[in-house]
């Protein structure tokens, strides 16, 4: 089921255009990664999808509807969270269920889910950065929505919260929601994409799997050898290129027998291109 469907998505303000033909499906229990420099477009996207701003030109849909027409089904956390200090946890979650008729039971699941027991009278001034952020998420998620929008959610988070934030958004994935993560941490995002929009002064620049941005751009295999006698060899020097083995379209199978039958060599590493030097391709080099 389509989620959010963009078709030659264009929006402007007066002359100046800050999205041109964006086009990109989502689908439910999809996990897509927005990707792009500061100004690329996509928080304007994240606004545009949440029904803030009317599209100039071409197609939207969110949920087979015109974005903003179900916002109980649609949870939403900003890269700065505003909540007020001097109320506690609790009051924030019993405040923003009120709002959403959300029943008592929800608040405790995700207080459970989250790890929000253990501060759950605390002032929020009180309150840890990682705390505040699975706060966010925690009223992002009290409507049980379709599709989550997150904007930047792990900016100054520390490794560890980090990892359990992603974790909590795999585990909400497999339940059939449709996420959106805009964040410029692509090393913590890359190992949970499913697809990936690149932006580029509002234009897109790339959209795929990984797999389908790699052999788009004809992004090389490499393979990682630590023993410098090996990348010496004969049959293996001329496929080695500043320290790495580059493995030519289609040859990794032949380079692996190569390594393995012929020089004797085990102990390397195969590569794929990541998710730093696809954004470099797409959206630095154009």
């Amino acid at each position: 089921m389509h989620i959010v469907k963009s078709r030659d998505l264009v929006f402007k303000r007066g002359a100046r255009s800050y999205l041109t033909d964006v086009n990109f499906d989502l689908r439910e229990g999809e996990l897509m990664g927005l990707i792009g420099h500061n100004g690329a477009g996509k928080s304007t996207l994240i606004k545009l999808m949440l029904g803030l701003l009317p599209i100039s030109s071409g197609e939207l849909t969110v949920m087979g509807g015109r974005p903003g027409t179900q916002l109980l089904k649609v949870g939403y956390l900003p890269e700065n969270v505003s909540f007020y200090d001097a109320m506690s946890v609790r009051e924030h979650l019993t405040y923003f269920a009120e709002l959403k008729s959300v029943s008592r039971a929800r608040v405790d699941e995700l207080v459970q889910s989250l790890g929000l027991d253990i501060v759950i009278d605390h002032k929020l001034g009180l309150c840890s950065k990682g705390q505040r952020q699975r706060l966010g998420l925690a009223q992002a998620l009290l409507s049980e929505p379709k599709l989550l929008l997150l904007d930047e959610p792990t900016v100054g988070l520390d490794p560890v919260a980090s990892q359990h934030m992603y974790k909590e958004l795999s585990h909400l994935r497999d339940q059939g929601c449709a996420i959106v993560v805009c964040t410029h941490e692509l090393a913590l995002v890359e190992p949970y994409l499913d697809s990936t929009l690149l932006l580029s002064n509002g234009a897109q620049c790339g959209y795929g799997t990984l797999d389908q941005l790699r052999e788009q751009a004809g992004l090389p295999v490499t393979i990682i050898v630590k023993d410098v006698d090996v990348l010496r060899h004969p049959e293996v020097s001329p496929f080695v290129c500043d320290g790495r083995i580059v493995v030519p379209e289609g040859g990794l199978p032949d380079l692996v027998r190569l390594l393995t039958q012929t020089v004797g060599c085990f102990d390397f590493q195969v590569r794929k291109a990541d998710l730093g030097a696809i954004f470099n391709h797409y959206v630095l080099n154009k």
